[in-house]
Parts: C-alpha cells; sequence; structure tokens
C-alpha cells in the first residue's frame, strides 16, 4: 500500500510551494481580515509552524509506510495512517494562536475547540470502525 506515500509527497509539494509571501492567500482566513487584524499576524512564524508541522506529518507518513513494507498488518496501516492525519493538524491550532495576536470573538475560540476536539475524538472513532471491522470488509473489491 502506497498511500502514505503518495499523501507525503503531496503534502511536501504544497508545503514547499507555502512562503511568507504567498502565505496571505494560501492560509484561509486571512482574505477575510480587516488590514488591522492582518497586521497582528506574524506570516513568517505562521509558515514556519505549518512547514514544520506539515513535513512532521509526511515523515510520519513515510515511516508508516515503511514499517507496512515490512509487517504485513493492513489494520495496522489504516490505523497509523487516520491517527496521524487526524492527530497531526492539532498542534496547528496551538502553536499557531502563539503568532497572531487579534482577539477573538467567543464563537470563534469555541469554533476552534470544537475542531480541536473534532479532529482528536472523529481519529479515535474512525480507528475504533477499522479496528472493529473484520478484515475481509476492509480489502473487499465492492469498495
Amino acid at each position: 500500500m502506497y498511500a502514505g506515500f503518495v499523501i507525503a509527497f503531496i503534502l511536501c509539494f504544497f508545503t514547499s510551494l507555502l512562503n511568507k509571501e504567498n502565505a496571505g492567500s494560501l492560509l484561509s482566513g486571512y482574505n477575510t481580515m480587516s488590514d488591522e487584524r492582518k497586521k497582528k499576524v506574524d506570516f513568517k512564524g505562521i509558515v514556519k509552524i505549518y512547514k514544520i508541522v506539515f513535513y512532521s506529518i509526511s515523515a510520519y507518513l513515510v515511516f508508516v509506510s515503511l514499517i507496512n513494507l515490512f509487517i504485513d498488518n493492513l489494520k495496522f496501516i489504516f490505523i497509523a495512517m487516520t491517527l496521524g492525519l487526524s492527530w497531526g493538524f492539532i498542534p496547528l491550532f496551538f502553536l499557531g494562536s502563539t503568532y497572531d495576536k487579534n482577539v477573538y470573538k467567543p464563537w470563534e475560540l469555541w469554533f476552534q475547540r470544537f475542531m480541536v476536539a473534532f479532529l482528536f475524538l472523529g481519529g479515535l472513532f474512525v480507528t475504533y470502525l477499522i479496528y472493529t471491522t473484520p478484515l475481509n470488509e476492509l480489502t473487499s473489491n465492492n469498495l
């Protein structure tokens, strides 16, 4: 299964395109910010954090895919990739806020917390579904 290598390549490719000059157009929410809110965002720091997180997720996916070449356990690869992709993006919420000095409305803060909980619990739930699904249903050609 080479999905981990493909996903890692795609993440690395798009991460390599990200720099301080184009961060405003590539990062969500920036285009809708007012000019005074844009001044409170340190894009150099945010780009650095994004690159660290995305390259780390890519390295994790390559590592899991390499393990899968030697250990033929399909459930392991599905579970490891699910957790890596869902939990891997959680640090962006915590580390990114150090470079954004804007004051957000309460509903915006609650939405961020909801997304962190969704990524964490969603990863656990999908992992549970993979773990409890019989192996022949995971590998059937009827997908």
